[in-house]
């Protein structure tokens, strides 16, 4: 039965209609839907009107490829989200190859069907961030190590190497795959056999070619994504946090896990449910891999939070599961007939666009107010004018938080540069003699905790103007409290 199924059904053009109906579903659903990008996105817009070799929170893969996408779509936003699923479907491509090498190809295009269940590959991948890109270069490391360590060739290893330093300058998290990785070379005899060979030291000297800008750039910024991290992850130091924070997070990937459980049992209706004659045979090798490279990266981050106490947080687990699928069919597989194949496609497709459909009526009819109806576009269009009428020159700089001060930029006319927080550590690429020749718009969003107030501000910029209160409706949240901003101009010195 197995061999017939196999022969008869083409998995190939399956994966290809499935991926095309993934990425035209959720490019477009928050193309249309949104009024403005997350807040991540608009974060890497923001980083990504200068390329450096790192930023305040990230290094810089995540800026340079949202400036890559606003080239391509002419600053309006929609290939940011096609960003997104590309990331997501290049790891469903990473994990399909990867599914070849160990199950049959009707097997392994199902290890890929099921991650569509999982939230990570579907509304929580619109907001292209580190998070969403990390499932591209996770998906790609392990696929390219797996076949560095099978085909002994100097290839598998560049590729390994290559897409490991860009996973390392998408996020760090990513030495949580490494440490796996390494440790499979030292205790397996394939692994071992890779440091009598040049390749392994090839694909270790692409990534520190890889990586070595961003490190040069680290020392001369004061490793300040290092601060940030670790500023991210503390927490009151406190016993409970020993249990309850690796816990939680452990809970969490379950919740995520879920859905694509309750799917699986799909498999299971009909004739035949138990056992598959003949079984597939996993060999060794693939047994210890799919357990360090698909298992251990999870299992290091929950103990290294029972060890410390640091709080996790359940987005860092985005790629965590994408091997999760090929281990469930491995581990159970089910007894496929043409009959159970086609359901389960059939129910994969119309979980995507009933995803898809309610994403929609959430944000459509969302009672509570929610940053794609933010009136980012408003506010930018309004101050620009006003700029504009006052002083008759282009908008070069916006001062302010991320997110109020990034919308600004981002939807004006003028695309100023954006200085965060009134903060040269994390904005760099101030040069504040020329903000001040130029002049800027100074905003503050009342309804936030103000990081610094204005009071500082205007001790620091005496030229400023009075701070001046303007109001913004909600888009579609008609009945929310309006958006409530305070707005200075420093006037250009030619003024």
């Amino acid at each position: 039965m197995m061999n017939k199924l196999i022969k008869n059904i083409p998995t190939g053009r399956w994966f290809v209609a499935f991926i095309l109906l993934h990425i035209s579903a959720w490019t477009l659903a928050p193309a249309l839907i949104r009024f403005t990008l997350p807040m991540d996105s608009m974060e890497g817009a923001t980083w990504g009107r200068q390329l450096e070799w790192g930023y305040d929170k990230n290094p810089f893969m995540n800026g340079w490829l949202t400036a890559l996408a606003l080239k391509i779509d002419g600053h309006t936003g929609w290939a940011i989200y096609l960003f997104s699923q590309l990331s997501v479907a290049i790891c469903f491509w990473a994990v399909w190859q990867l599914s070849k090498k160990i199950l049959p190809p009707v097997y392994a295009l199902l290890t890929v069907l099921l991650l569509e269940g999982m939230q990570y590959y579907n509304f929580h991948a619109i907001d292209f961030n580190d998070n969403t890109l990390e499932l591209a270069t996770w998906g790609l490391t392990a696929l390219f190590f797996y076949q560095a360590l099978q085909e002994n060739k100097v290839r598998g290893w560049l590729l390994t190497g290559f897409c490991a330093g860009l996973g390392m300058m998408t996020k760090y998290y990513i030495v949580m795959l490494l440490l796996p990785m390494a440790l499979l070379l030292c205790i397996n005899p394939q692994g071992r056999a890779q440091f009598k060979k040049p390749g392994l030291y090839i694909g270790a000297l692409i990534f520190l070619v890889v990586i070595t800008p961003h490190v040069a750039w680290l020392f001369s910024h004061d490793f300040i994504t290092l601060g940030y991290a670790v500023g991210r992850v503390s927490s009151p130091p406190s016993w409970y946090n020993h249990l309850f924070f690796p816990a939680q997070f452990a809970w969490q990937q379950f919740e995520v896990l879920l859905p694509a459980l309750f799917l699986l049992l799909i498999l299971w209706v009909g004739k035949k449910p138990w056992r598959l004659e003949p079984r597939i045979i996993i060999k060794r090798f693939d047994k210890e891999f799919l357990f360090l490279v698909g298992v251990t990266p999870f299992l290091l981050t929950v103990l290294l939070s029972a060890m410390t106490g640091i709080k996790l947080r359940a987005g860092w687990g985005q790629p965590l599961l994408s091997l999760w699928g090929i281990m469930l069919i491995a581990w159970l597989q089910p007894d496929l007939t043409p009959a159970k194949f086609y359901r389960f496609v059939a129910v994969i497709f119309g979980f995507l666009t009933l995803t898809v459909t309610a994403y929609c009526i959430a944000l459509v009819r969302a009672d509570e107010p929610s940053s794609a109806n933010y009136p980012g576009k408003n506010i930018a269009t309004t101050l620009t004018h006003y700029w504009h009428e006052k002083y008759h020159i282009p908008l070069n700089y916006v001062a302010g938080s991320r997110w109020l001060a990034g919308n600004i930029a981002f939807y004006s006319s003028d695309q100023p540069q954006v200085f965060i927080d009134w903060n040269h550590q994390i904005s760099s690429w101030i040069d504040e003699t020329k903000l001040r020749r130029n002049g800027a718009v100074f905003v503050w969003d009342l309804s936030e905790e103000q990081k610094v107030s204005q009071e500082e501000v205007a001790r620091r910029f005496a030229k400023m103007s009075k701070p001046q209160i303007y109001r913004f409706l909600w888009l579609r949240n008609k009945n929310a409290a309006p958006v409530e901003i305070a707005v200075s101009f420093l006037p250009p010195d030619s003024t």
